[in-house]
């Protein structure tokens, strides 16, 4: 190094951390989304505020938490989004999409028109736009004027990804030969869905351990997957009997390969497809 080389910037020391912090921020997302944030991932809560409260100029937590004590909701949803993981990719989990499209040619052979589904906690959109793929090639281009996707998540930036259809090289290059012509390559080197897919699928916030559901259904079918693990039993169980009373007879729930519909009461029966009930 020469006399006149820039010495290189220290790296940016970590604010202070302490246990009372943990349990600020474990406790208001419990609060806010359901989600249980272990103590062990301390780490992980500094790593993703640490920027955000560079970028406001807080210098210690203690400082952030005065500025959420006085601020309006849109920095506590700043906070959510920085604290959830959103991770998604097309088709994932694939004999959940082998067994809606058995169930949805078994309701087109009985003369079912109208259709309703729903990707609960659908992060980036690859979850709704595979089910609206999917629907598009079981129709050979078309499906039935009534039918209808809904894709909601608690992280409003997350959605507004998902609304926007973008997706990277890496996101596609999996896709199966017949969803390849969904998805047409951008100006930018991205790839955007195309407006068949747009038009299935309606993006709308919600909190699923919140009061307020203003879904209606009847639905056909609803995907809830790899989400309820965040949440404490109590409220696993309280999100799974509200999404079994929102399906059709018949319909389908799927939820992430490792969660399980524990309440033996509800109006669901277990199929062979694992972590798919159907609604009885």
């Amino acid at each position: 190094m020469n006399a006149l080389s820039p010495l290189p910037a220290a790296p940016l020391a970590a604010p202070e951390f302490t246990p009372d912090d943990m349990a600020f921020f474990a406790g208001e997302l419990r609060v806010r989304t359901g989600i249980v944030l272990a103590a062990s991932k301390a780490a992980l809560v500094v790593r993703r505020l640490a920027p955000r409260m560079r970028e406001l100029g807080c210098a210690q937590f203690a400082d952030y938490r005065r500025l959420l004590a006085d601020s309006a909701a849109e920095e506590w949803n700043r906070v959510v989004e920085l604290l959830t993981t959103n991770h998604s990719h097309f088709f994932r989990e694939v004999h959940h999409f082998k067994l809606l499209s058995r169930h949805v040619r078994a309701g087109r052979a009985a003369g079912q028109t109208r259709f309703r589904f729903w990707s609960a906690a659908c992060a980036a959109g690859q979850e709704p736009y595979s089910m609206a793929m999917l629907l598009l090639h079981l129709g050979n281009g078309q499906v039935a004027d009534d039918t209808r996707i809904l894709a909601t998540d608690i992280d409003r930036s997350v959605l507004a990804a998902a609304e926007a259809g973008l997706f990277g090289a890496e996101d596609v290059r999996h896709l199966p030969g017949f969803a390849k012509p969904y998805l047409q390559e951008a100006a930018d080197g991205r790839f955007a869905v195309v407006p068949a897919l747009r038009d299935l699928v309606r993006f709308k916030p919600h909190n699923l351990i919140g009061a307020d559901w203003p879904m209606k259904g009847p639905f056909d079918a609803i995907f809830c997957r790899n989400m309820l693990i965040y949440l404490a039993p109590a409220d696993q169980a309280k999100v799974v009997a509200r999404l079994a009373g929102l399906l059709s007879v018949g319909g389908i729930l799927c939820l992430g390969h490792s969660e399980i519909a524990r309440d033996n009461s509800l109006p669901l029966a277990r199929l062979e497809v694992p972590s798919s009930y159907v609604r009885v």
